[in-house]
């Protein structure tokens, strides 16, 4: 009864990992947002920077 079990959890297991792969294998990966910003640090500012604003 233990193998049984055994080879039936094995069994799902592969069948559930080989569907996994065949529907990531007809629609292709996730979409990824193409909206976000690519250097998001080009906006941040340094103190120095502010410091130099500042002053006269």
């Amino acid at each position: 009864m233990k193998r049984i079990k055994k080879v039936l959890r094995f069994a799902s297991m592969v069948m559930l990992i080989s569907l996994a792969c065949f529907g990531l294998g007809i629609s292709g990966p996730a979409p990824v947002p193409s909206g976000r910003e690519k250097h998001p640090s080009e906006n941040v500012e340094t103190k120095d920077e502010k410091d130099q604003e500042l002053k006269p």
